[in-house]
Order: structure tokens, then C-alpha cells, then sequence
């Protein structure tokens, strides 16, 4: 396959859309591995010089992954996440084009912080219900998160959380919809455990996420704390 050299578009420019079109296509899917530069120099009759410029146009678009020693890889399509109000987890992973997942950890009733209780408006005898998950995104792992809710929200004890959406399910049995949150982001890393369950190594950086969600009314709110892989996501303000 040959590229056209009696066009103004410079060589490096036309193969850099070529292989964003074949990305676009499915024939490359993310995560899988680029022919090697010497093979793309054969198949589309270019230097290794055009070669190269073209696959860094694609890896500054986020388009491609190069890892020194091992190749050239499609990069992973991150999801997008926007700060201000609020959005469902599996409302993200819809726009994105993926299939949210979640496996339920925990489910338990806990006795709450001093600042937790303050927080959630909670009696001084109140726990809270906790609900700890790990999200997925087509089967892989993106998060894990921590929902902290007063005891009138017992009803997440015994309702089937295994895919489907907390928000959704709140909102069908209690028709409370919730619009605002409070958010304080941090990097950490992930100790033993996180890490285990997210699929990284121990000290992997994860993009903490706590939120004070509230409804449409303001008279109900949980807590939230996420930890993201921080690089499957990015961020918009």
C-alpha cells in the first residue's frame, strides 16, 4: 500500500490518518500492538523518518502508547469525567462507549467519624451504611468506591448492586435524584489492597475523589470516595 507523494499533504500527515482511520475502523483495537516501524516502511513505502514523525503526531493526540523496548500500542480511550455537577458512573462509561460493570465488596453497617456524622446529619446513636464497590469499564477495572449513607438508606442492604447503577437504584425506590457535590481531589498510591483489587502494583498513583453528594431538595446526602487508576481518566473543568 502506497501513500500519494504528488499531493501537498506532507507523507507523515497522510500516514498518520491512515492509521487513525484504521484505529477508528477496529483494526487496531486499544491496547494492541502497531506493526513495527520497519514493517510500516515496507507496507506503505516510506522511510523510517516518516514513519516516525507520523507516529508521534498520533501519540501527542493520545492516539498511540510508545513503550520503549516492547513497541507501539493503541492507547486506551480514557474516560471523561467532568467536575462540576453529577454524573453516574455508568452514565460516563455510556458516553464513552463502554460497558460499566460493578462487583460489590462490602456492605455493612458501620459506626460513623465524628466528622462523618456532622456531615451526613446523623444521630448521635445513627450508623451509617457503607457500600464498597469496584467499577468496571468492559470488564476491566477503573475504581474503587466507598458510599457512606444514613441508616434510612438500609434499603441498599439487600438490593442487588452487581452492575447496575447506585444512583438508578436510589432513585427508583426513593425517587431522590441527586444533583451537587462537594469534591476534594488528592493523588495517593495504592496500598496492598487497592491495588490487588484494581489490578496495579503496590504505589500505583490513584486520583482520590471525595465528595459530599447532595439531592434536588438539599435535605439528603452521602459520602463518596473514589479511587481512580489516574491514568484511564481524565478530567474536565
Amino acid at each position: 500500500m502506497s501513500l500519494d507523494n504528488t499531493i501537498s499533504t506532507p507523507l507523515f500527515q497522510q500516514l498518520a490518518a491512515t492509521l487513525r482511520a484504521a484505529i477508528d475502523a477496529g483494526e487496531y483495537p486499544p491496547g494492541s500492538r502497531l506493526p513495527t516501524e520497519n514493517e510500516l516502511c515496507e507496507r506503505y513505502s516510506v522511510s523510517r523518518v516518516t514513519v516516525r514523525k507520523a507516529l508521534d503526531e498520533l501519540s501527542q493526540g493520545e492516539f498511540l502508547v510508545r513503550k520503549p523496548g516492547k513497541g507501539t500500542f493503541v492507547a486506551e480511550k480514557k474516560i471523561q469525567r467532568k467536575l462540576d455537577g453529577v454524573l453516574s458512573y455508568t452514565n460516563m462509561c455510556h458516553m464513552m462507549g463502554y460497558q460499566p460493570g460493578a462487583k460489590t465488596i462490602k456492605i455493612a453497617l458501620e459506626q460513623p467519624t465524628e466528622e462523618e456524622r456532622g456531615q451526613l446529619g446523623l444521630k448521635k446513636d445513627e450508623q451509617t451504611l457503607v457500600v464498597e464497590r469496584l467499577r468496571l469499564a468492559d470488564g476491566r477495572p477503573m475504581l474503587l468506591e466507598t458510599s457512606k449513607f444514613p441508616e434510612s438508606f438500609f434499603f441498599l442492604f439487600n438490593a442487588d448492586l452487581t452492575n447496575t447503577s447506585l444512583y438508578e437504584t436510589i432513585r427508583k425506590e426513593t425517587g431522590i435524584v441527586f444533583t451537587r457535590s462537594d469534591k476534594v481531589l488528592e493523588i495517593v498510591f495504592a496500598n496492598h489492597q487497592e491495588a490487588k483489587y484494581l489490578g496495579v502494583v503496590k504505589g500505583y498513583p490513584l486520583l482520590s475523589i471525595k465528595s459530599v453528594v447532595h439531592d434536588q431538595s438539599g435535605e439528603h446526602c452521602y459520602l463518596s470516595r473514589q479511587l481512580c487508576i489516574a491514568d484511564k481518566f481524565k478530567l474536565m473543568v
